[in-house]
């Protein structure tokens, strides 16, 4: 009797065991279903497709915001010459290539900027056509820059050229270094070019005195005379 009650006792104890178990290894195998099964909103994304993602771009494209309320006249050819400020009040100035009438502007008239509070102005690559004139009687400019691809004009240390290096066009009235210096293409000066540049102290010149002789200096240039010139680049 008491050998039965063993036996029953050690197939028992064999059943729960077996049980616990089994129950283990279901338990082991929801919570490896919960983990590869996604949340409520989300979205199962595969190994492949989680490859074949591109990473961002970060890239920007800059637009230039260009001055508006200036005063275009037209040529009635399809092109025109920026005439004035208009209506226009900025202190920086960027010059649009098109009127708003859809004119190319490819020139800068006399005093086209005069008595304005304009400290810089940007020329861009449309304009074939401006003087030192172009500038006169605006008293605070100080930079003039030319967008990139121009060719009609350069700036060069922070000075008007044609493109070429040859004729120093203009230096800005308000510039503020005392010494500058020149292209060493430089074949003439325009009339003007320095009629009104006050800080200037010293003209850099790349070649000899005698090459600076044959250089053609126009009228109305007292500031590059009473500079004084540095030569080979000293």
């Amino acid at each position: 009797m008491k050998i039965w009650k063993m036996l029953g006792c050690l197939g028992l104890l064999c059943v729960i065991i077996c049980g616990c178990v089994v129950m283990g290894k279901n338990t082991e195998v929801s919570a490896a279903e919960r983990e590869e099964t996604p949340g409520e909103g989300e979205q199962q994304v595969s190994k492949e497709e989680t490859e074949a993602v591109p990473e961002a771009d970060n890239s920007t494209s800059a637009t230039k915001t260009y001055s508006e309320g200036l005063y275009f006249r037209s040529n009635g050819d399809g092109t025109c010459a920026l005439a004035g400020m208009g209506s226009c009040t900025a202190a920086c100035v960027l010059i649009p290539p098109q009127s708003p009438a859809g004119d190319r502007v490819t020139e800068i008239l006399p005093y086209a900027f005069a008595d304005s509070i304009v400290g810089s102005v940007e020329i861009p690559t449309t304009v074939e056509t401006v003087t030192a004139a172009s500038f006169a009687s605006c008293e605070r400019l100080a930079y003039v820059r030319v967008a990139a691809g121009s060719a009609y004009l350069l700036e060069y240390d922070g000075v008007l050229y044609t493109a070429d290096g040859g004729t120093l066009l203009y230096c800005p009235t308000g510039r503020s270094a005392s010494q500058l210096r020149l292209h060493s293409s430089i074949k003439r000066i325009a009339a003007g070019a320095f009629s009104a540049c006050r800080a200037l102290d010293t003209v850099c010149f790349s070649g000899t005195t005698a090459e600076w002789h044959n250089i053609i200096v126009g009228d109305e240039n007292n500031a590059l005379y009473a500079a004084r010139l540095s030569f080979g680049g000293a």
